[in-house]
Formats: C-alpha cells, structure tokens, sequence
C-alpha cells in the first residue's frame, strides 16, 4: 500500500488536467480510487496478458490510451514489448518500481519525475511539497473529535519492526504518563500482523485498550481522522495516517527515511534501530509533543 500512495502527490496533482487510469493491486488500489478516472486491478482476469512471453491477439482490459507508463522491479523488457503489442501506436514508458537505491531520492519524488520526463504537466517540487504542507485526502469533518490514541506494532517487512515487548512496555508507559488523556487507545494490527493478535491478547496492557484488526477501508479511515496520535513503523497504515493529516509518530529501523518520510503535515521520525529504553523516550518525548500541539478532544478544522 505504502507504495501506492507515493504515487498520490502527483495524482493530486493531475486532477482536471488529465483522465488517469490506474491499474495496480489492493489495498493500495482502494485508497488511490477516488483520484483517478477508472481504476483496474491487475490481479483480476485479463491483465495476465501483460506478462506472457507471446501476447494472444486478446485486447487488456484497458484498451484505449493516449500515453502509457509502467512501473516494474522484473520482466521490464517483456512488459514493455508487450505495452507495445497492445498500444501500438502509443508513447509507452517502463520505469524501475522504485528510486535507485543509496540516491537519497524519496519515493514520490521519483514518481513525480518519472511523470515529468513522461510528458505529464506535473511538477515535482510542488507536489511533494503539497503533500508536506497539507493532507492529501483532506481535512476530516468538523464534526468528528480528535479522541483516540493509535498503535500499529506492525509492517509488511518483519525487518522494519521493533519487537512486540517494545510496544507493550510503550503502552504502559502512555499509561504512567498519562499520555492518553483519557482518550481511547487503538492497537491497529493488519494482514501481516495476524500473529500478533493472540500476543496482545495474551498479555493485555494493565488498561483496557481496544484492538482493531484488519478493518476495511472505510474503518481504517475512520480511525485515523479520530485519531490525535499515531505512532507506527515505516507502512503502509502509516503513510496513509501522515497524508490524512494525523499526528503521527514514524519509526524507521532499516528503511532510508531520505527514501521513504511519509508525507503530511504532522509527521515526526524517530530513526534507528536500536531497541531501548532511549528509544522509548524519544517515542514519549515527540508525542508528547504532537499531543501539546492540540487541544484534547477538539474538533478538527
């Protein structure tokens, strides 16, 4: 998902200017719908033409473009011969899926400028700008309150995460601080972290504290606009959080942040990969931060 949205920035800013077609996977394909004109998903019948060595004389189920641009890690050279076969008469451009490694590039910049060099009206500057500056998806209703603290001890890549007892000793010290200020606190656990639902069931902070597992989009979403705080790994749950204007707190373990910041307003990163009561500390000291920027139980604007 969190490479999805990296693509959002410049989508945002193609709106009125151009009829987007997007064709990827879910769940990043759910929350990228709304900014687009006509959405695919490539898992589903049609689109294995894309990869067969010799394409049928079968149309995709997209068959009409005036401009064409893939994003892939393998089968490049194949996918863009194929692209070819199917857009004959069309400008098709295959780009690497993601920046080149150790170039300090982040990830919507990339995209961005593959866009530009494309022959799209983006501009990379203002679109990851707008996107530090100001929520992607929108402020949330005024009639929805800031009250709901979020944890998501979790990522697609084990590699990201600190060890679930970090987050346990996390949530009791929320609790000796009186972090929460009353207000409901969430442990977000997606597909990834299935494991981790009998262990926070088994060793239940000494406060209630509520689990959400696997919500849909329209859950998720809700969530996060409740939400005054949230402090998660490099994921996909979390880019979405900064770039729906969420307080968020964002760990980085292995990930380049230079790479990978999530985008939004309020975003603060906490970068290494140590395990330790410093770095418990650091998590306590920016949200504490966050949480004195807001009034708790405000409504937002």
């Amino acid at each position: 998902m969190g490479d999805t949205l990296m693509l959002l920035p410049s989508l945002v800013q193609l709106c009125g200017k151009a009829l987007c077609t997007f064709v990827g996977r879910r769940p990043g394909l759910d929350f990228i719908r709304e900014f687009v004109h006509q959405d695919f998903n490539i898992e589903t019948a049609g689109w294995h033409r894309l990869f067969m060595k010799s394409p049928d004389e079968q149309s995709l189920p997209a068959q009409r473009a005036d401009l064409v641009l893939a994003f892939f890690t393998q089968q490049a050279a194949d996918i863009s011969d194929n692209l070819k076969v199917f857009f004959p008469h069309v400008p098709v451009h295959v780009f690497p899926s993601v920046s080149p490694e150790g170039s300090g590039l982040h990830m919507s910049r990339y995209l961005a400028e593959c866009l530009k060099s494309a022959g799209l009206p983006v501009d990379p500057d203002r679109a990851v700008q707008n996107a530090i500056l100001r929520p992607l998806f929108g402020n949330s209703p005024q009639s929805i309150a800031r009250s709901r603290i979020i944890f998501h001890p979790g990522s697609g890549d084990p590699r990201k995460n600190h060890p679930p007892d970090l987050w346990l000793k996390l949530l009791e010290e929320f609790g000796h601080e009186n972090l929460n200020h009353g207000m409901v606190e969430t442990i977000l656990l997606g597909p990834a972290e299935e494991l981790l639902v009998e262990f926070f069931r088994e060793k239940q902070p000494s406060r209630k504290i509520e689990k959400a597992f696997c919500p849909d989009k329209d859950d998720l979403m809700q969530l996060l606009r409740e939400a005054a705080l949230y402090v998660g790994h490099d994921s996909g749950m979390t880019h979405l959080a900064a770039m729906m204007g969420t307080p968020t707190v964002a760990l980085f373990r292995i990930s380049d942040v230079r790479q990978w910041r999530p985008l939004g307003p309020r975003v603060k990163i906490i970068d290494g990969s140590k395990t330790d009561s410093r770095l418990i500390e650091k998590i306590l000291g920016v949200s504490r931060d966050l949480m004195a920027e807001q009034t708790p139980g405000a409504k937002t604007s």
